[in-house]
């Protein structure tokens, strides 16, 4: 068989095999090249696996608080090892359906590391050491991201835990550090805190999760630090040390020099594009900070190369990238794909849960948009209070003329499920009266959603009128 293809695509996370299965329903002979794990980052280090930890975690938080029920359990107790295999046992299984719909869309499968020698040309490194290439008329790089932090002092020192390592729930530990409070180190927070370690986020902008609504990131921060969580806002590190049973992080805050010691530290910082030593280079691929550069069709600056995923912008989402993986595919075989990024969804699986989609008011403001802003307590929501799980709220974005929504922020329960119907809404063009008018099952969350609407209108139907 020829080593020719339609398609190859560098990479098989969540840009990679996605876009491999819409190229293959699109008729196309398309060749994915893997280097590590077949499913990426996302699904061997990432989202998977620390949403399985994280699901334990609110089994304990259950389990703790069910004697406010009358429902009383033994104080629960970890099996760490049992925890790891559990955690394995998932990443394995969603590997192999990965596998399994690669086979079955006739997808053909080259283990081994990817770079570009240019004129579609890929040149595959297997484990081995041996070398095979690979034409094919269109390429797509979908390498994604590996951890990053800046280069402060002791960065480097081994055996400090970086995000991909924490999957792996390495411990127990009596107390941990975390070098940045976003999205990955709020989610780390709350597993270790709930295994019962002291856990210190070290932030150096003004609130964790900085990408977040404000009021969203003050009802988060209220409650890790319910369960214990020290949180330092404003707090720059200047260096990590290793001072043998203990390490050591140095920040700065308020102008002062100040540390906090620990058994270990996480750093979570962020992530970098994974496209070094790829020949981009070599095939005149331009790159930039934070990565490959492409246009608004994913087309990067060579001919037939195109980029998903986080390998544009380093730090990134699994969702935005299966779509920019589908959207350039569909381009590259002549669909005409669209990637809308001005309504992509996001999500912290604390607990509350916190997600986002579309236009934040602290955007609207920057823009000069004039905005309408309803919001509804989950404290006002009957199914939140018959579950005791009456943490957050849902907040709608509505433009002040039309009404049609921009953005959704909610926090609370099933917050990254419900976000989708506010995803649906802002996609479509939906305006707040439309969201009023629809039917909301009772008793539901969801209703949360209803009562946002209804407030952009001025006129919630469960809360009291404003005097």
């Amino acid at each position: 068989m020829s080593d020719r293809y339609d398609l190859a695509i560098i990479g098989s996370g969540p840009a990679g095999y996605v876009g491999a299965i819409r190229a293959a329903q699109l008729g196309g002979r398309i060749a994915i090249i893997e280097g590590r794990d077949w499913g990426g980052t996302c699904l061997n280090r990432g989202c998977i696996p620390s949403k399985a930890l994280i699901h334990v975690c609110e089994s304990i938080e259950f389990a703790r608080d069910a004697k406010d029920w009358g429902v009383v359990y033994a104080a629960p107790s970890i099996d760490w090892d049992a925890l790891r295999k559990t955690k394995s046992r998932v990443v394995k299984q969603l590997v192999s359906g990965v596998e399994l719909l690669l086979d079955a869309n006739k997808v053909t499968r080259v283990p081994g590391r990817g770079k570009l020698l240019g004129d579609g040309k890929i040149e595959v490194t297997a484990a081995d050491g041996s070398q095979s290439i690979l034409e094919a008329a269109d390429i797509l790089i979908a390498t994604g991201s590996v951890p990053w932090c800046p280069p402060f002092p002791g960065y480097d020192l081994p055996g400090l835990l970086n995000s991909d390592e924490a999957v792996d729930l390495p411990g127990p530990y009596e107390s941990l550090a975390i070098v940045g409070g976003g999205a990955i180190g709020c989610e780390f927070a709350y597993v270790y805190a709930m295994l019962g370690a002291k856990v210190t986020i070290v932030e150096m902008m003004g609130q964790i999760v900085p990408t977040e609504d404000a009021d969203a990131a003050d009802v988060l921060a209220k409650a890790l630090r319910k369960l214990g969580v020290k949180i330092l806002l404003n707090s720059k590190v200047s260096s990590v040390q290793d001072l043998g049973d203990r390490k050591r992080v140095e920040y700065e805050a308020d102008g002062q020099a100040q540390a906090v010691e620990a058994q270990q530290i996480l750093l979570a910082v962020g992530r970098k594009s994974d496209i070094d030593n790829l020949g981009l280079e070599e095939a005149g691929v331009e790159r930039a900070r934070p990565g490959i550069v492409a246009d608004a069709h994913l087309k990067t600056s060579a001919d037939h190369i195109y980029a998903a995923g986080d390998c544009l912008r380093g730090v990134g989402l699994a969702h935005l990238a299966s779509h920019e993986a589908i959207a350039a595919v569909e381009t590259i075989l002549g669909e005409g794909g669209h990637v809308n990024y001005d309504c992509v969804p996001a999500a912290v699986f604390t607990h509350p849960e916190v997600s986002s989609v579309g236009l934040k008011e602290k955007q609207a403001a920057e823009r000069g948009i004039a905005i309408t802003v309803g919001m509804f307590p989950m404290s006002a929501n009957s199914r939140a209070i018959a579950t005791r799980q009456r943490e957050g709220f849902v907040k709608l974005i509505a433009a002040a003329d039309t009404g049609q929504l921009l953005g959704a922020c909610i926090v609370g329960p099933q917050a990254s499920e419900l976000i989708a119907a506010c995803a649906c809404a802002v996609e479509m063009g939906v305006t707040a009266s439309e969201v009023a008018d629809t039917i909301h099952s009772h008793p539901t969350f969801s209703e949360a959603i209803h009562e946002a609407a209804l407030s952009v209108l001025g006129r919630p139907l469960h809360l009291p009128p404003k005097k």
